[in-house]
């Protein structure tokens, strides 16, 4: 699906919105630039009448609000160059990303190779820390809320869209929020936590977890209860529950992972609610495959050369990718 023209506006009399690349429910994401540098941006906007409707503030004030939090890191997160309210919107001007890994995942037929899978997986942990050094959980964590970056940046993968992130260290004592077994789920069906399935206080290893599900639908191209039957969305959710905690999964990874992701289920299943989770370990194992297979760490993934699947991708060598900046809205079952 191609970006589609919109009546052109602006925000701040600075940036000029020219496409509409996608939407949710009271809110869009817009294509812009900066009519002053030429740099292209993201424009997310929400509809602030919903906010006197449901006496909410605007979810795109709280994300903000995350941006801020995790300050200026050097790579891999999207600057946010102005948030703020403009004509009747809650306004974010973000940088523009290039594809998100969902998309790149399905244009190389749902399959990476382990290569690729090991030098994403570095980099995403890296972003996780990064989320965690400040406190904050990401909280929906997700092939879709990972993309590229831009021109040269187009080798580094950047986190973004943290609508759910919340705190973990409490901002007063920083000290670990306490265990609770009775909150609102949250965060993409597919890559929640057992702990989100029922109901549980999140934590690290929370997020530590839904990352070992995307990279297992990275290497396996989808992940056991995608899929499954069952006569309500309730059902479906509660046998997804019983598939992740149980046999299922264990059984799954003990028949068709590489060495790399047993060790890391098997890590990640053993970490206490508050306790730290070792990102250097978690980075080694799939730094260590890539110096026993002999793989250059050279930012070359799959998408980049087709040549390295295969089956190759979905690409024509003709087509041009469109670059998308995906935002998705609550709890997403897909």
């Amino acid at each position: 699906m191609g970006e589609d023209y919109i009546w052109t506006y602006t925000v701040c009399g600075i940036y000029q919105a020219t496409h509409f690349i996608g939407g949710g429910s009271g809110g869009e994401v817009a294509r812009a630039f900066n009519m002053l540098t030429g740099d292209e941006v993201a424009i997310k906007s929400e509809l602030l009448h919903i906010e006197h409707e449901t006496n909410h503030p605007p979810a795109l004030a709280y994300e903000a609000a995350v941006y801020k939090l995790l300050r200026k890191p050097s790579l891999g997160f999207p600057c946010l160059h102005w948030a703020g309210k403009n004509n009747g919107n809650y306004v974010l001007v973000l940088d523009r990303l290039g594809p998100n890994l969902g998309a790149l995942h399905k244009f190389c037929r749902r399959k990476f190779s382990m290569r690729t899978v090991c030098m994403l997986a570095q980099q995403m942990l890296d972003r996780i820390e990064y989320v965690h050094s400040r406190g904050l959980l990401v909280v929906d964590v997700k092939p879709h809320n990972f993309a590229i970056g831009m021109g040269d940046n187009a080798h580094i993968v950047h986190l973004f869209d943290f609508g759910h992130s919340k705190l973990y260290l409490d901002p007063v004592t920083g000290k670990h929020v306490p265990y609770v077994a009775d909150r609102s789920a949250t965060g993409t069906v597919p890559y929640a936590s057992v702990a989100a399935h029922r109901h549980y206080e999140l934590c690290r290893r929370d997020d530590i977890e839904a990352l070992f599900y995307v990279l297992l639908e990275f290497y396996c191209g989808e992940l056991p209860w995608q899929g499954i039957y069952a006569p309500s969305f309730e059902a479906k959710l509660e046998r997804t529950c019983e598939m992740k905690a149980g046999r299922a999964l264990r059984d799954f990874v003990a028949t068709e992972c590489p060495p790399e992701l047993k060790t890391y289920y098997s890590y990640y299943s053993d970490l206490e609610f508050t306790e730290k989770p070792d990102y250097a370990y978690l980075r080694r194992l799939f730094a260590d495959r890539m110096k026993l297979e002999g793989w250059e760490s050279d930012a070359r993934f799959d998408w980049m050369d087709p040549s390295l699947l295969e089956k190759g991708t979905l690409i024509p060598e003709e087509y041009v990718v469109d670059s998308r900046f995906v935002e998705d809205v609550g709890v997403d079952p897909d």
